[in-house]
Order: structure tokens, then C-alpha cells, then sequence
């Protein structure tokens, strides 16, 4: 689960569109991608392989539907007890897991258009060996002021459970990480889905100021209850070594407003962006990260985007590296405790780069007998993250670079 919500974050950092969506003129489209997310570490070397399929189709000019499979194939190995600095003349206090998992998701919607307004409507349900979850969106817009005005507001829901033991009966000290997912979400008695709820908000506002240059605002808001932690991970809680399953707050609430630049430079003829975004939650994370964008078309049927990307967080109220030598003597520092992170106080800078080609069929004429318009693309990221406070039993981790190269086409007919 933790490396499901730590990849999603890389994902969604690294801001690339591998290709450009075709006209509303299009009937239909298919849109075949991967994604491979990589960290080459000595200890914990992790990889991810996400293939996605994308099919839309526009019966009529104000209706389209559209459909979405992703998959995310996961090995390697992952550590399973965070221990402090206390501790850092046991070795052996750090103990590792092979990770091998599979992940499903499928979305399903439609879209509705009319004049100067949309509708968009989905339905998601993923699946892995710990997680299942079950979610709808909704999102209505509309322009005006001829079309350079235009405003978005967005609503989704989420019904997650994620695997865990039977142990909520028992004082969050002495509850213990599950060792495997078998038997998850089946009639064992060990076992139980612990529910998670997820409420998420969204605000755009787009404007176009001159042919050349446009802003766009985003806030957000979340909603998260439940069972908010990794099952699988455990923290030491005390001084000989007495570990505990990750025990964090069940809500969260969570605030983020953003502003991005786009400006066309005709001298260089190169579309220049900058974007920033501060976020903070109730569990007192604070965050900002500012990036900036360049797009050119090298030829008429060969664009280039490259990008950079810089990003600093506090860590959250309850973070330590060390949860030990507490109150009492022989108890936890604080009600809660954590081994993410992604909580701690870290940076991270991230460089990317990726090439789009696209051939348009001339006439009534079809690429490969079938398509109107092909495109396809390859980018590379590569992230490399900075932390402050956080080591595995006095260790600092190596685990810090990822790459993440990707592949995609587009086909429209």
C-alpha cells in the first residue's frame, strides 16, 4: 500500500503528457502507454510496470464515452521494521520482504457537452492482493467572455478497505504488521478489511489573457478516514526493541491551491510554464514546490517537452526518527508513530524530457489502413529525493533515486 501511495506521487510528479489528445472531430481514439518506475537501490531495489489502455469514442458531437484499464506489476523487496538511531548497533533489527503484487484498475464514463458547458461522470474499481477500492467522480465546467474564461469545479468519492490482522481489540503498542497478504478479503478469521473513506474537491479557473499567454488556478481539498497507515510496516516503539504496526491518525484533512504560467515566446517560438503549489494538512505537513516547462516543436510532427522540478516538505506533528525512550521509560514517543517517509521532513528535485511524434493522414487516406492520425512518444525522469530525518536503525537509506522512462502511442480513426 505505501508503495502504491508513493508511486501515484512520482506519477503525478512528473507532469507528462506523452501525447497530445486529437480534435473533438475524432470518432474515436486508443491510447496505449507504459510506464516503468525504478529504484536501483542496493538494499530495497524496487521496480514497477504500469501498461495502461485508454479507448474513447464520440457517438455524437455532445456525447462521448470512454473507458481505462491500468495495471501495475510490483517486485522487489521493501523494508519491513523502521527503527530508530537506538538501535543502530543491531543490525539485524532492520528485517527485509520480497514484494511481489498485482494491481488492476478499471474506469468506466462519459461525458456530456453543450454549447459552452461539460459534464464528466466516472466509476473506478481496483483491485490488488491488500486493496480493494470502489470510486465515482463528477466534474462540470463551462466558458465564457468568448471562450477565454473557463471554469471547473470537480467532486470524487472513495470506498477503499485495505487488508490488515484482526487486532483492533488490542491497544494500538501492541498490535503487530501483517507478515503476507494470503487469505486477505476471504472468511479468515485472522484477518479483516478496515475501511478507508475518501472524500476529494476541486476548483480551476483558466484564463487567457493574450493569444500568447494564459494562467490557471487550482484548489484542492481531501477528506480521508480509516485506517490511514501500512499494514505490512511495523515501528520500534521501544528501547529493547519492542515493534508495533504503524499507528497513524484515522482522519486527515487536506488543503492545496495552485498557480500555473504559460507563455508562448514567438522569438524562440518555445512555450514557456511555471508553476507553483503550497499544501498543507491537519496533520501539520506543509509543503511547496515550484516547476518550470518548455515545449517546442523541433519539426511540424516532433514536439520536445523538458521540465524541472523542485519540492520541499515538512514532516508531519508526530514524525521522529526515533519513537523510543518515551513516557513511560519502556513506551512510544507520543500516540501515534510512523515509519513513511514521505511524512518526514524532505526535498526532492526532479528532470525530465520527452519526445512526441505525430503523422496525420492526408485526405480520406488512412495510416495503416485504419488510423487518421498516429502519435507516439518516449520520455525519461529522473527524481532524486533529499531526507533530513530519517534512517533505518541510524542507517541512511539508498534507496533515494528513481528513474521512470516511458512509452506511449495514440491512435485516432
Amino acid at each position: 500500500m505505501q508503495l502504491r501511495q508513493g508511486f501515484a506521487a512520482a506519477l503525478v510528479a512528473s507532469g507528462l503528457a506523452l501525447v497530445t489528445l486529437p480534435g473533438r472531430s475524432q470518432v474515436a481514439e486508443v491510447d496505449v502507454r507504459t510506464q516503468i518506475f525504478h529504484e536501483p537501490s542496493a538494499q530495497s531495489r524496487m521496480t514497477v510496470y504500469t501498461p495502461q489502455v485508454n479507448i474513447e469514442a464520440s457517438p455524437t458531437d455532445a456525447l462521448k464515452v470512454f473507458a481505462e484499464y491500468q495495471a501495475d506489476a510490483v517486485t522487489g523487496a521493501s523494508e519491513a521494521i523502521k527503527a530508530g538511531p537506538l538501535l543502530s548497533n543491531v543490525p539485524d533489527i532492520v528485517s527485509r520482504a520480497s514484494v511481489r503484487d498485482f494491481r488492476q484498475m478499471a474506469t468506466g464514463g462519459f461525458g456530456l457537452t453543450r454549447e459552452h458547458s461539460r459534464f464528466n461522470a466516472s466509476y473506478t474499481y481496483g483491485t490488488e492482493n491488500d486493496y480493494r477500492s470502489n470510486s465515482f467522480a463528477v466534474a462540470a465546467g463551462t466558458d465564457f467572455l468568448q471562450r477565454n474564461t473557463d471554469v471547473e469545479i470537480g467532486y470524487s468519492k472513495g470506498f477503499d478497505e485495505v487488508c490488515s490482522l484482526r487486532q483492533r481489540n488490542l491497544p494500538s503498542s501492541l498490535r503487530q504488521g501483517l507478515d503476507s497478504s494470503d487469505g486477505c478479503f476471504t472468511q479468515s478469521e485472522r484477518l479483516e478489511a478496515l475501511p478507508i473513506r475518501l472524500d476529494n474537491f476541486r476548483l480551476a479557473w483558466t484564463q487567457t489573457w493574450t493569444p500568447v499567454f494564459t494562467t490557471q488556478m487550482v484548489f484542492t481539498g481531501g477528506l480521508q478516514h480509516g485506517f490511514l497507515g501500512n499494514p505490512y510496516r511495523q515501528v520500534v516503539i521501544g528501547p529493547t526493541g519492542q515493534a508495533a504496526q504503524e499507528n497513524h491518525p484515522e482522519d486527515r484533512r487536506r488543503v492545496a491551491a495552485g498557480l500555473a504560467l504559460k507563455y508562448y515566446a514567438k522569438s524562440i517560438e518555445t512555450a514557456l510554464g511555471v508553476s507553483t503549489r503550497v499544501y498543507r494538512d491537519s496533520w501539520e505537513l506543509q509543503s511547496f514546490n515550484v516547476e518550470l516547462t518548455a515545449e517546442r516543436y523541433l519539426q511540424p510532427w516532433l514536439r520536445l517537452f523538458v521540465h524541472g522540478r523542485a519540492y520541499v516538505q515538512s514532516g508531519v506533528s508526530f514524525w521522529s526518527d526515533d519513537y523510543t525512550g518515551g513516557e513511560p521509560a519502556m513506551g512510544p514517543r507520543g500516540q501515534y508513530w510512523s515509519g513513511d517517509r514521505e511524512l518526514s521532513p524532505l526535498e526532492t528535485l526532479l528532470g525530465g524530457v520527452s519526445l512526441t511524434g505525430t503523422w496525420r493522414a492526408a485526405g480520406d487516406s488512412r495510416w495503416v489502413g485504419v488510423f487518421r492520425e498516429l502519435s507516439a512518444g518516449a520520455s525519461l525522469d529522473l527524481m532524486t529525493t533529499f531526507l533530513r530525518d530519517f534512517t533505518w536503525a541510524g542507517r541512511k537509506p539508498d534507496d533515494t533515486v528513481v528513474m521512470l522512462p516511458s512509452f506511449g502511442a495514440n491512435g485516432s480513426f
